[in-house]
């Protein structure tokens, strides 16, 4: 049975790339690292560039499973005192501009709670 719901803009943006016989470039990101107006600038500059959907990493205490290039974006985003509420906040601004997937552990999402998550 088919859905009613409407395409979502990731679905839409790989649709798009699918249809111009390209692959999607899918970038990855931590979010704050260096800094949040720094990454805002990043994103805009990659988008520009031609990103089609970005990644963003919401930067956690303990990556154990991210690996050292991700865990250290982490630790500077969260020297620079990036929250996941700050995260949010980030993907508000440039929401629009491209189709984010947030890449997290649960326990960031718990500790939020996973109602206004």
């Amino acid at each position: 049975m088919a859905s009613s719901a409407p395409p979502n803009r990731l679905d839409e943006r790989l649709a798009q790339a699918r249809e111009q016989g390209r692959a999607a470039l899918i970038g990855y990101l931590v979010a704050g690292d260096p800094d949040l107006k720094t990454s805002e600038l990043v994103i805009r500059a990659v988008v520009e560039a031609g990103l089609d959907v970005l990644e963003l990493g919401i930067p956690y205490s303990d990556p154990i499973a991210d690996g050292p290039t991700i865990a250290a974006g982490g630790q500077r985003a969260l020297a620079a005192l990036t929250t996941l509420e700050k995260t949010l906040g980030l993907v508000a601004e440039i929401g629009d501009l491209v189709p984010v997937v947030l890449f997290t552990y649960f326990n960031p999402v718990f500790q939020y709670g996973i109602e206004r998550f």
